[in-house]
């Protein structure tokens, strides 16, 4: 056990590598019906993930990740412009009687809020803290390695949000699935700037949590499977799965523009370089 923990230790990348294909591979493998279940999955994975994010940046990753918070929830606010509106239209839907809710609501509801939590913290230690980590320490020296980091961090966050057998089922679930996955990217890139910016994961995960909220309220509030925004959503929609992910898109892509123009440009990597 011993050398194996000495293994992990030595070589970041291959922990980084087993650290996000197993917290990929749980969530994929095992999917809980009831909101409670997810959420307890969720912080078993989250307390591995620190674990993993342990072996390859040490106490650093944590230590160092309390400064500007304001700052960074400020800017990474910017990503929950659609699911406000989402939560807005689920608020209408509840006060024109259009939601039916099933008993115990109040209950699920405070499991929706932990498993808010849970999932932003997750998330932004495996997709963004892992992945960065993890390959910065292995070709520290590479002239374009975070230019490698975004393109990989941004792709697997993406891709991870569609990985699923109904993404393949028609060429229409699959298109969606692409738009899907860059509309996600964007999202990643934007939470990605913030991360080099200050390091500081706490702050991600908060406006991480927040964003993915109002989903998990609808399966509060209704009963339903808890659903984690895939393609799946808008198989059945036609053209305003392609509408509603466009606009996604164009959203994503003009609040990215945004951020790297206010944030992005104060980055100095050459001091990430030498001193994470």
């Amino acid at each position: 056990m011993r050398k194996t923990i000495d293994f992990l230790k030595s070589h970041p990348l291959a922990t980084g590598i087993i650290g996000v294909t197993v917290g990929v591979a749980a969530t994929k493998v095992f999917v809980p019906e009831t909101i409670y279940k997810v959420a307890f999955l969720r912080i078993i994975l989250t307390m591995a993930m620190c674990m993993f994010v342990y072996l390859i940046s040490r106490e650093k990753a944590f230590v160092n990740s309390a400064k500007e918070t304001g700052y960074v929830v400020k800017w990474g606010l910017l990503t929950l412009i659609v699911p406000a509106m989402g939560f807005i239209a689920q608020i209408y839907s509840i006060i024109a009687g259009k939601t039916d809710f099933e008993g115990g609501w109040l209950g699920r509801t405070l499991g929706a809020v932990c498993l808010s939590i849970f999932v932003g913290l997750f998330e932004e230690l495996t997709f963004r803290v892992a992945i960065n980590d993890s390959l910065l320490y292995r070709f520290r020296n590479s002239k374009h390695i975070f230019v490698w980091i975004a393109v990989i961090s941004c792709l697997v966050f993406g891709l991870v949000h569609v990985l699923s057998l109904s993404a393949f089922s028609s060429p229409i679930a699959f298109s969606l699935a692409m738009l899907k996955t860059i509309s996600t990217a964007f999202d990643g890139a934007i939470l990605l700037v913030l991360y080099w910016k200050y390091r500081n994961v706490w702050a991600l995960a908060i406006v991480h949590g927040i964003g993915d909220f109002p989903t998990f309220l609808e399966s509060a509030l209704t009963e339903r499977t808890v659903h984690f925004g895939g393609a799946d959503n808008y198989i059945n929609s036609g053209l305003a799965g392609f509408v509603t992910y466009g606009l996604m898109i164009i959203c994503a892509a003009v609040v990215f523009v945004i951020v790297w123009k206010k944030v992005g440009r104060t980055i100095d990597f050459e001091e990430i370089r030498k001193t994470w």
